[in-house]
């Protein structure tokens, strides 16, 4: 597993991991170093074992946005190194054979917020290339919210342009974090992405 030092860019050993990381962020292109340095100043980051991603855990997602925010406001160019964040609700280790089941549970349980909104599960893997294949998955996830909804007598529907809700799933090696992202925190912090 290759990282890259914050002031070299060589490769290291990777740092301990962040207990109950709640934040993934990820650097533009040779961005890396002065991402961490920026970052660290709000929360707990570390590299993760894959090129150009920060793992963390801030206090509260909000606070955290509004000092982003603030911050570029104050000193324009802030946040140019940094590509993208996601916020996530919860995170856990998983084996690839139960993650499917596992992500079904937590998908289901973001039904309340999504009732008759418009939605989609996003899931970028870093990774277990050959055995965790993620398109599949978001469409057996999508189809068993659209059910789950259908049947307590909501209307979702699913729409890949401008979603009201994206629930976000993102696997860094045997971990995986989960996330929803609505379109009024996409609108409110424009680095707040999911793809």
């Amino acid at each position: 597993m290759t990282t890259f030092n914050e002031t070299t860019d060589t490769a290291r050993a990777p740092h301990p991991a962040v207990v109950g990381w709640n934040v993934l962020a990820t650097a533009k292109n040779h961005e890396q170093g002065h991402l961490a340095r920026r970052l660290k100043q709000f929360g707990d980051f570390r590299w993760a074992p894959h090129v150009g991603i920060l793992i963390g855990r801030v206090e509260d997602h909000r606070a955290f946005f509004e000092e982003l925010r603030s911050r570029e406001e104050n000193e324009p160019g802030f946040l140019f190194p940094l590509a993208r964040v996601v916020p996530l609700d919860r995170t856990f280790p998983f084996e690839v054979d139960t993650l499917a089941g596992i992500l079904k549970t937590e998908v289901l349980a973001y039904g309340d917020r999504i009732r008759n909104s418009s939605f989609y599960v996003r899931i970028e893997r870093r990774g277990h290339k050959h055995e965790i294949h993620g398109q599949p998955i978001e469409q057996e996830l999508d189809a068993a919210l659209v059910e789950d909804l259908l049947r307590r007598g909501r209307a979702p529907r699913i729409d890949f342009k401008d979603p009201d809700v994206i629930v976000a799933v993102e696997i860094v090696g045997d971990e995986c974090g989960i996330g929803c992202v609505t379109k009024s925190l996409r609108e409110r912090y424009p680095f707040v992405k999911v793809p």
